[in-house]
Parts: C-alpha cells; sequence; structure tokens
C-alpha cells in the first residue's frame, strides 16, 4: 500500500499530496459523503436560525446562499482532485509555506466550534432521552457530552475510508428519520404555517447565515476532494455538488418548517415540541455524528500544518478542543452567532485568495514547492505579504459590514460571508505581482532565499 491508505485500518495521510494511484473517487463515492455531511442537523439549525425573516423570505435565502455556496464547493473538490491536496496544504502556495498559519488556524476555529455546537446538540438529545426514561445523575450533561465527543471523534481518528463507511450506513436511516419529521410537521399542522416567522431578521441577514457558518466548506471540499479522480475531477466535483445542494436545501426548509411550527430555533426543543421522541432526538444524534467526523477530520489536518504532527493525534486534540466547547456553552443562540461572526472575519478571506491565487495566476500547484523552504512558495522569511494584506483588510471589511465597528453603521445588504472573499481575491490580484517583483528584487540573485 502507498501513502498509507487503501484498506487501511488507519489512514496515516495528513497534509502529504495524495498520490495520484490512490485519487481514484468518482461522482457516488464522493456524492454519498457529501450526502452524509449535508443531512445534518447543522443545517436544520441554519434553517431554523432564519426563521425570524419569516417563511418564504427564509426559504429564498437559504435557497439563495446555498446555491452560491455550491460554486465553493465545486471548485474547492475540483483543484483537489487535480492536485491531490489538502486544503490547508494548497493554502501554503498563495499564503506562503509559513503563512498557511492563518487559514490553519482559522479553520481550526471553525470545525472545533462546529464540533462543540455538535456535541452539544447531541449531548442534549441524550439527556432528554435518558430523563424521559427517569434516569438522572450530576454533570448529565458534562458527562455525556464527554463521553459522546469521545465516540464521535474515534470515526475520524481511523479516517477517510471509515468516515465513507459511517457515511454509506447512516444516510438511509437519516432520509427515513427525516421523512418522519416531514410527516409529523404537515399532519400537525398542514400547510397553514404563512403566519410563522416574524421580521426581526431582514433578508440579507438570512442570507448571510449559510455562507458564515460554511465559511470552512472550500477547506472541506478539498479535504474530501483529495482523493477525487484526477482524470475526471468533473464527476467528484459534481457530485459533491449535487449532494450539497439537495440535501442542504431540503434540510434547511424542514428547519424553517419545524421552527414556525414550533415556535423555537433549539433543534432539541424542536423535536420535543412536534412530538416525536425518540425518533427525533435519534435523528439529531445521526445527523450530528455524520457531521463531526468531518469536523474533527479536517481540524486534524489543520492542526498538523500548525504543528508538523500526525494527523492522528492532531484529530485526538480537535476531538478534545471541540467536546470543551461543548461543556462550556457553545451550543447557545449568543454563542453560535459569535462564532458565526468569527467564522466571516477569519476563514471566508482566505477563500477568495486561493481561488485568485489558482485561476488567476498559478493554474495548478508545484506540489514539491509546497514543503520548500527557500523555494517558490517561500516568499519572504516564509509569508506572502499580498496574501496578508488581503486578507486582512478583507477581514475589517467584514467587521464593518457586520456592524461591528463602534460608532459606524454596518452594511449588511454587502452579505459579508460571501464578499469578503472576493474583497480578499481582488486586493490579492492587485497586490501579487508588485510584491513578489519587490522580495525579488530584495535578492542580489533576484531569487528567493530561505532568509
Amino acid at each position: 500500500m502507498s501513502g498509507g491508505y487503501g484498506m487501511a485500518l488507519i489512514e496515516t495521510e495528513g497534509v502529504n499530496v495524495i498520490p495520484e494511484s490512490e485519487r481514484t473517487r468518482g461522482f457516488w463515492q464522493i456524492f454519498t459523503i457529501w450526502a452524509g455531511f449535508s443531512i445534518v442537523i447543522t443545517n436544520f439549525l441554519l434553517g431554523s436560525l432564519t426563521v425570524g425573516a419569516g417563511l418564504w423570505t427564509g426559504i429564498v435565502a437559504v435557497i439563495v446562499s446555498i446555491l452560491l455556496i455550491a460554486i465553493i464547493v465545486y471548485f474547492g473538490t475540483y483543484i483537489a482532485a487535480e492536485e491531490g491536496t489538502a486544503g490547508t496544504t494548497a493554502m501554503r502556495a498563495a499564503f506562503g509555506i509559513n503563512g498557511r498559519a492563518i487559514p490553519a488556524l482559522a479553520t481550526v476555529l471553525a470545525t472545533v466550534g462546529w464540533f462543540g455546537v455538535q456535541t452539544g446538540i447531541v449531548a442534549a438529545s441524550a439527556k432528554s432521552i435518558l430523563t424521559n426514561f427517569g434516569i438522572s445523575f450530576p454533570y448529565m450533561f458534562a458527562i455525556l457530552a464527554l463521553i459522546l465527543g469521545s465516540v464521535m471523534a474515534s470515526v475520524a481518528i481511523f479516517g477517510y475510508q471509515w468516515i465513507e463507511i459511517l457515511n454509506k450506513i447512516a444516510v438511509p436511516v437519516m432520509t427515513i428519520l427525516l421523512a418522519l419529521v416531514v410527516y409529523q410537521i404537515v399532519t400537525q399542522y398542514g400547510l397553514n404555517l404563512s403566519g410563522g416567522g416574524g421580521s426581526e431578521m431582514s433578508f440579507w441577514a438570512a442570507l448571510n447565515v449559510f455562507p458564515a457558518a460554511t465559511a470552512a466548506f472550500f477547506i472541506v471540499a478539498m479535504d474530501y476532494g483529495r482523493y477525487g479522480s484526477p482524470t475526471n475531477p468533473d464527476k467528484p466535483s459534481w457530485g459533491a455538488t449535487l449532494a450539497w445542494i439537495v440535501f442542504g436545501i431540503a434540510l434547511a426548509i424542514i428547519g424553517i418548517l419545524a421552527a414556525i411550527a414550533a415556535g423555537d430555533w433549539n433543534p432539541v426543543n424542536i423535536m420535543v415540541e412536534l412530538g416525536l421522541g425518540w425518533v427525533g432526538l435519534l435523528l439529531l444524534i445521526a445527523g450530528s455524528w455524520t457531521t463531526n467526523v468531518t469536523n474533527v477530520y479536517v481540524g486534524g489536518i489543520a492542526l498538523s500544518q500548525l504543528t508538523g504532527m500526525k494527523r492522528i493525534q492532531m484529530t485526538m486534540l480537535t476531538g478534545a478542543i471541540g467536546t470543551a466547547l461543548a461543556i462550556t456553552g457553545i451550543f447557545s443562540f449568543g454563542g453560535i452567532n459569535a462564532f458565526l461572526g468569527a467564522l466571516t472575519i477569519t476563514l471566508v478571506p482566505t477563500t477568495g485568495v486561493l481561488l485568485a491565487h489558482y485561476y488567476l495566476f498559478e493554474h495548478g500547484i508545484d506540489e514539491r514547492a509546497l514543503f520548500q523552504r527557500g523555494g517558490k512558495y517561500w516568499y519572504l522569511r516564509g509569508w506572502h505579504p499580498a496574501s496578508v494584506i488581503a486578507w486582512g483588510i478583507s477581514a475589517v471589511y467584514a467587521i464593518w459590514a457586520n456592524g461591528w465597528i463602534p460608532g459606524l453603521t454596518g452594511a449588511p445588504y454587502l452579505v459579508p460571508a460571501l464578499t469578503s472573499a472576493v474583497v480578499a481575491g481582488a486586493i490579492y490580484y492587485g497586490l501579487k505581482n508588485p510584491v513578489e517583483n519587490w522580495i525579488n528584487n530584495r535578492s542580489p540573485t533576484g531569487t528567493r532565499t530561505a532568509d
């Protein structure tokens, strides 16, 4: 077996480029793994968070935003299938070998945060189930979060192939459970839901929810897409994209309808209010598990970029940090909104920088230079100033657009979770060549050195 993948018990690949012989996944393999990732309570939750905009406004907003995110999913998968690189590994090309710390840290923030949210949902669901059976004990939520967080992280520790197996089992089960949720909504409330929601949230704020929450999707698409077939990268790319569109929209709309019916944004409370009992709570657990393996898998790779340690060790650490966040209460309305804001600032701009680098300049990645000190991607002491500047300005732009600068009025109609990537890409495009010319002219030989 080459490269540490195939029929191995534990995947050993981390930040390295996947050998072409092991990049064999086509449309259906990638479709299945993205279906498991998309049939998830996160999308249900994000749909329910838009309920303040009203039924139809919320539905239009989530459909438009999911379609826009699908573009990111497609290109992330396509680049990875062509190059065989994980997302944070590819970021070295644009940010520099040391500059990779910026997207890697942002990715760690995204993955441990979502792992905490999902673990919080699972622990709250399990607590509700046990309480209904008359079982209760001190520190119940914290203990359940600790146990369930460890269990959910375990699949990701074993690696890509085991995530595939989990999704093949879970997707049919979750599809049936979702059908039961829809049945319960229709039979209890019919279609008389138009009066639900309200005007507490604008269309633009609702449009911003999904892009902010899915800020890590470009990285996720690359981490899964790196096993896609390079001979026809369109197939795995469309597999990922269509799975995201179909199941993302379905879950979001069901979340909106359920939140209006139950009068609550919290998925655990929604399932109880709708009288779904153990069926609904089982859906919460299964749906959270299939997503949490992605969170801890992608986060482990990102931490490997930062520390140089093995993916397995960093996957365990990601799960531990995420579980701690669950115990300390990230699964709350305020906690989730603060977390989404942090993702808009830190991670979204990195996507714009890499897309501009790949499609407007290099049209490929030199895989040997990704790990070569003093080579093509060393730039200035391992950092690319153009990327850092573009990222920094775009982060400030996102803070302003969201209205988080005291004394200044924001501009939420700009949908900062999307446009901050465009701003970063445009700034990088304007700065890249002048900055690189300046770097090269600093050396008497006109070439980069290892400083």
